[in-house]
């Protein structure tokens, strides 16, 4: 059975600490790893939409200012009419400053290449493909797709820009643009992604800079208005942002988070428990005593009232000094018994008085010329203070009595060599009355001072250790409050605050 129950408190702890720390752990986890990734992939798809718009308008740029000069170009053909030999020299020099072209052509409204910048070996002629078509056809210049030169073989596209006299398209100006320029344009504006420009069949027309792993990369993509072109970039996140390593991250440090705040907890009820188990303790403590008292208190009396009866017999009949020295020592402690006798009757069962109201200044003032004549032997100044309006309380009278009696014999004896100052005040404090005892004796270090209060603790010789608790047992029995300030060679202060009765 001890063990089926160790088992299940051990079970029940586990899963106090699974729902307090790895399930919180886990669900924080997956919530701040799946926002973060989510994040990342938006500002990394801004990041290559950025590129890939920076590059597209490069290219587009590129196009057009080519557009632009071959459309110029052909202005100057169309002004040498049909001097062919005239329009070629044009075209060989227009090609030697421009490395972007491969070549320039002729060709007329049939497709047949009339003048040739690079050599030919036989007739060629391009009245099938689409881009001459278009600009037969429209008398607008035609941009084509990536396709392999009939003349140089290379890698090109075509620009075809007809030449149009009184609406009827003469010829047409046909210029190979080098896909190689192209790419190199690219490359002087590369960061650190990479570049891909694709055709309507996906094919890869250029292709710039390069990545570790491209299957990592975050890309994105868009048109190019003057070619049937895509281009596409992709770039590589700083960091390794995949859903796991960010999620195991997080993981990671909210188990510590939670683990910490999870000892925290357990320290925390660990030292309410231990707090109250010590409040259990005293008051356990408290109705032990309270119970013996109440037990054996009487008991204990009967046989002290006889046997002080019998000294007292007894030192009348003898006399001499030595005798009576005995006698009186016998009775000083059997006094002293009847005193703790007494103190621990309070201790166990201080309640059961009536309570009646009392002003606190009259009982002070009853007792004032004892405490006065305690000071005076102890060669201590006595300073009374009382306040000036009505302190009416609720206590039992001779209660209240020890209590400041107990409280100034205190204070007196903290001052062993006399010469201190002993202060008692009465003040009106909202609607509690205050009473206040302070000396200037030798104080208590804060080990002593947390024990004060503690039964039986005490660091006088003769002292039984009941005292101040029986003072705390009966403030506390009034419904007030009792605490004590001390600071070693400075001195002891202690507060007594009770509620006020209402008039």
């Amino acid at each position: 059975m001890a063990i089926n129950h160790k088992i299940k408190s051990i079970s029940k702890k586990l899963i106090l600490y699974i729902l307090l720390t790895i399930v919180p752990s886990l669900l924080i986890s997956y919530y701040f790893a799946d926002h973060q990734v989510k994040d990342n992939v938006i500002a990394n798809k801004s990041k290559a939409q950025k590129y890939a718009n920076q590059h597209a308008i490069n290219i587009e740029n590129f196009l057009g200012e080519t557009v632009g000069r071959l459309e110029m170009l052909a202005s100057s053909v169309k002004i040498q009419n049909s001097n062919l030999t005239s329009i070629e020299t044009i075209l060989k020099e227009t090609q030697a400053k421009d490395s972007r072209f491969s070549g320039f052509y002729l060709a007329g409204p049939s497709g047949d290449l009339l003048i040739s910048t690079n050599p030919t070996t036989s007739v060629i002629n391009v009245g099938d493909r689409p881009y001459f078509q278009h600009a037969i056809n429209t008398g607008q210049t035609s941009i084509s797709e990536a396709h392999i030169g009939r003349v140089t073989g290379r890698y090109i596209i075509t620009i075809a820009t007809p030449i149009v006299e009184h609406g009827v398209t003469q010829s047409v100006l046909l210029a190979s643009l080098r896909l190689d320029e192209i790419e190199k344009s690219i490359k002087g504006f590369i960061h650190n992604e990479l570049i891909i420009v694709s055709d309507p069949n996906e094919q890869i027309v250029i292709k710039a800079g390069q990545l570790a792993d491209i299957n990592h990369s975050v890309k994105s993509s868009i048109p190019i208005s003057q070619v049937p072109w895509t281009i596409s970039a992709f770039v590589i996140p700083e960091r390794d942002f995949t859903f796991g390593n960010v999620f195991l991250e997080y993981l990671m440090l909210l188990l510590t988070i939670t683990n910490i705040t999870y000892l925290l907890f357990k320290y925390i009820l660990l030292r309410k428990k231990v707090e109250h188990d010590q409040k259990q303790t005293e008051i356990q403590k408290l109705e032990l005593i309270g119970n013996l008292a109440a037990s054996t208190a009487h008991e204990i009396r009967n046989p002290l009232t006889g046997i002080k009866g019998l000294v007292t017999l007894l030192s009348e009949e003898h006399q001499d000094k030595k005798s009576q020295y005995y006698f009186g020592v016998i009775g000083q402690e059997i006094d002293r018994i009847n005193g703790i006798v007494s103190e621990l009757l309070v201790l166990g069962k201080p309640t059961s008085y009536t309570l009646s109201t009392y002003d606190a200044k009259t009982i002070m003032k009853e007792i004032e010329p004892i405490i006065q004549s305690e000071a005076n032997l102890m060669n201590v100044e006595l300073i009374i203070r009382y306040a000036n309006v009505e302190l009416p309380i609720s206590c039992v009278k001779d209660h209240l009595k020890q209590v400041i009696l107990n409280l100034s014999k205190n204070s007196l004896q903290a001052m062993p060599n006399g010469g201190g100052i002993l202060t008692i005040l009465l003040e009106k404090h909202a609607q509690t009355c205050v009473i206040r005892v302070e000396d200037t004796g030798i104080g208590m270090p804060k080990e002593q001072l947390l024990k004060a209060f503690s039964p039986f603790f005490t660091m006088k010789k003769e002292g039984s250790g009941l005292g101040l608790t029986v003072c705390k047992r009966i403030i506390e029995s009034f419904g007030g409050q009792i605490v004590i300030d001390s600071k070693p060679h400075i001195g002891t202060q202690v507060e007594i605050t009770l509620p006020l009765k209402d008039e």
